[in-house]
């Protein structure tokens, strides 16, 4: 198994911190460049009323375009993983919900970002709403199950954490 000797930080950001680590593998050691999110993570949560899904889209600015995604956000220092779902929720898409599962922890691209996202369902929706730091609202659309494959087809850019959700949702329920 290869080792890490030694990590250090060569540049930071607000939200990133690029990593060098030099790494043991037998008798050679190579270096990598690793992107290091700062804080706990993040949370993406599959809202489910009844037999549909709510799907947002959302501007990603490093694509400068629209993508279709779910709610989503960042995992604040003082929230669990579940309190951070029920706020995005509400942030998002004006809703709470009091059954929120946590399904997978999945990562996006582990051999140089260290990033990772809990996925989650919630059920059970209420209307509810809190002010989000979206800087514009976000637009809502409710699918059902049986036309999730139809409605990806047609949709040019989507997130590839709704894959790896829907994945469950549409093979483990």
């Amino acid at each position: 198994m290869p080792r890490i000797l030694n990590e250090k930080s060569i540049f930071k950001t607000k939200l990133f911190n690029i990593k060098q680590a030099d790494v043991k593998f037998g008798d050679k050691i190579l270096k990598y460049e690793i992107i290091s999110g700062n804080g706990k993570g993040a949370v993406l949560i599959v809202p489910i009323i009844g037999d549909e899904i709510i799907f947002i889209k959302e501007y990603a600015v490093a694509i400068d375009d629209y993508m279709l995604t779910f709610p989503k956000g960042k995992i604040d220092q003082h929230e669990t993983i579940h309190e951070a779902a029920n706020r995005e929720l509400q942030e998002e898409i004006g809703y709470k919900s009091s059954n929120i599962n946590f399904v997978k922890k999945i990562y996006l691209a582990p051999g140089y970002i260290d990033h990772f996202t809990y996925i989650m369902f919630a059920e059970d929706l209420k209307p509810s709403s809190l002010v989000g730091d979206e800087p514009e609202e976000l637009e809502k659309i409710k699918v059902h199950k049986n036309n999730i494959q139809a409605f990806l087809e047609e949709e040019k850019i989507i997130d590839s954490r709704v894959y790896a959700a829907l994945n469950y949702i549409l093979n483990y329920e």
